[in-house]
């Protein structure tokens, strides 16, 4: 096996389905309005990787919002209709593929399409997965949730990504018994669930065996591969929890075993990464790591 390949199949754990451009929250059940129902916009936050923007409406009402790249020579505004049309055809693709998703996992109550895709009142939306220095549409537009389909006008706004992330956020790591967790951090100490990274833990042993690198170097390459490969289902955000018992990829903790785990930023690219290691003894392990604790700065790659 060659040993990009082996490097994919060892760093995989934890596979987390996300909508790239949908964000459900609505209530199927609550009155709407479908006639003159006004949406504001307000855009909150522009990074490199995603965008932040406040949706509400003039009336209570369920409505479609969405993010894509702009297309050139594509005017939205002046073929309103089949827009909104062709938007909730993509949102019903993907609404039919997360069931489809749910129902191979044995879960046969799924949220009806208004339930699952529209959003209702005011809501903060984040659309993640950008590309750095890229032109966006962030649209919206009312949607009857009987007729599944649209009322009244679309709501459009361009949205240019940075060049760069905007925003600083560290990672810390704890470890308790074979559960493993990140917390990616403000700079004031808050939890931020809305930056995404990727991170991996691998044996040492591995390094030694099979990748023949040290860890500043295999994780180098493995980010790199998952840049290359546009692996997007790894990217995480807000506090995540691992059980590392060998199941579902995840790697499984050995009595007596040196661990390394990278975690690494990924807002529209990589950066500020860290690498912590570990020696784990058993069900009664704990430890904690801050950046100072990352071997980085120590210049580890043995």
């Amino acid at each position: 096996m060659k040993t990009k390949d082996r490097l994919i199949r060892l760093a995989i754990l934890v596979f987390i389905p996300c909508s790239l451009f949908l964000t459900p929250s609505c209530n199927p059940e609550a009155k709407f309005e479908t006639k003159d129902v006004e949406i504001y916009m307000e855009l909150q936050t522009v990074s490199a990787g995603f965008v932040e923007c406040t949706f509400s409406t003039s009336k209570d009402a369920y409505y479609l919002v969405a993010c894509e790249p702009a297309r050139q020579g594509i005017d939205p505004m002046s073929h309103q209709k089949q827009f909104m049309m062709m938007a909730l055809d993509s949102a019903n693709i993907e609404y039919i593929a997360w069931r489809e998703w749910l129902l191979k996992d044995g879960e046969f109550n799924v949220a009806p399409f208004a339930s699952h895709t529209l959003s209702y009142g005011t809501t903060d939306q984040y659309f993640t997965n950008l590309t750095p220095d890229t032109d966006y549409w962030i649209y919206a537009f009312v949607v009857n949730p009987e007729t599944l389909k649209p009322a009244g006008k679309l709501y459009l706004m361009d949205v240019h990504t940075f060049e760069e992330s905007v925003y600083d956020v560290h990672f810390e790591y704890r470890i308790r018994g074979i559960w493993d967790y990140i917390y990616p951090l403000d700079p004031d100490g808050q939890i931020n669930n809305h930056f995404p990274y990727v991170a991996s833990t691998v044996d040492s042993l591995t390094l030694v065996e099979e990748a023949h690198m040290g860890p500043v170097e295999y994780f180098e390459t493995l980010f790199m591969l998952y840049s290359t490969y546009d692996l997007k289902d790894l990217i995480r955000y807000g506090v995540q929890v691992v059980k590392n018992d060998g199941i579902n990829s995840a790697e499984e903790f050995k009595p007596g075993h040196t661990y390394y785990t990278a975690i690494v930023s990924y807002d529209g690219f990589l950066g500020n990464n860290v690498i912590y290691r570990f020696t784990w003894t058993g069900e009664n392990f704990e430890a904690y790591f801050r950046d100072e604790d990352s071997i980085i700065a120590d210049g580890e790659n043995e």
